[in-house]
């Protein structure tokens, strides 16, 4: 404020001196000196006017400043709106669903949690490898995962009904625990549905494994483990609570079922998966 105050006291005081009489031409001095005598005479006795005023000094200059700051200070600055830039709007909401609820699908009463990261929407599919919908349902389910979007992930829930299903199932769980899934999956499906195989006798299985690189001491290991243990204790549980009467069965975020009578083929279940899914994004 002191350095303003100074700037505007010097600013002022030369805007004075500006203001000032400007010095004579030399013609004008001339023509001064060659003045008849009288016109000196008038000269030299102006005619009566009101004197000029003194030039401000600096201290009138520097108190007029003061005063034009503090009256600065005081006056309040005019109102105006704080305008913030619009969000982006939510998209639109989709209202016009094409598959109803009881010909398509069914809601659960309690929803279910699921094991995939938090900001997914999680579709199970619930399967079993002896079932022959759940083989052919699986090149294609497989080819719509990688189209999935980034909000979307497909997990595999093997059924547990009875000690068949099972079996399958630690079939299922000791070959994700061993980063084999990949290779087992595709194998239990050939090995059942085109090679005839039951597949329920573990030394049958064992052999599958080791046709993959596992080590009959890792197979054994891992085939009754805790952890094997704790996911068919898991998938029982779900089997349950998903009230599951028939597979392939797709639940979405563990709150609904594309289990409706309507449903008559592939592209069907899968239409009524994603229109689940725009609908968990619309209201999760």
């Amino acid at each position: 404020m002191k350095q303003f105050r100074l700037v505007l006291v010097v600013t002022l005081l030369g805007l004075l001196g500006a203001c000032g009489k400007a010095p004579e031409s030399p013609s004008a001095a001339a023509a001064s000196n060659n003045a008849p005598a009288d016109s000196v005479a008038a000269i030299a006795a102006p005619a009566t006017q009101p004197a000029a005023e003194d030039a401000p000094t600096a201290e009138a200059v520097a108190a007029s400043v003061d005063e034009t700051i503090e009256a600065v200070a005081q006056s309040p600055l005019p109102a105006r709106d704080i305008v913030l830039p619009a969000a982006n709007p939510p998209a639109a909401q989709q209202t016009n669903w094409q598959y109803k609820e009881g010909d398509y699908y069914s809601t659960l009463t309690a929803a279910q949690g699921g094991s995939s990261a938090a900001g997914k929407i999680e579709v199970a599919e619930v399967f079993w490898y002896g079932c022959g919908h759940c083989y052919n349902l699986e090149p294609v389910i497989g080819d719509w995962e990688k189209r999935l979007p980034a909000d979307v992930s497909l997990v595999r829930i093997p059924v547990m009904w009875n000690p068949t299903n099972e079996i399958h199932a630690r079939v299922f769980y000791t070959a994700e625990a061993l980063g084999k899934r990949a290779q087992i999956s595709p194998a239990m499906f050939k090995a059942i549905h085109i090679d005839n195989k039951p597949m329920t006798e573990e030394p049958a299985i064992q052999k599958l494994f080791e046709e993959f690189g596992v080590s009959a001491e890792t197979f054994n290991k891992t085939f009754r483990s805790f952890a094997v243990e704790s996911q068919l204790r898991r998938a029982k549980d779900l089997t349950t609570k998903y009230r599951v009467k028939g597979v392939p069965l797709l639940v979405v975020n563990g709150k609904y079922l594309a289990d409706g009578p309507q449903i008559k083929s592939h592209d069907d279940l899968l239409a009524v998966a994603e229109e689940l899914v725009q609908r968990e994004r619309q209201n999760p």
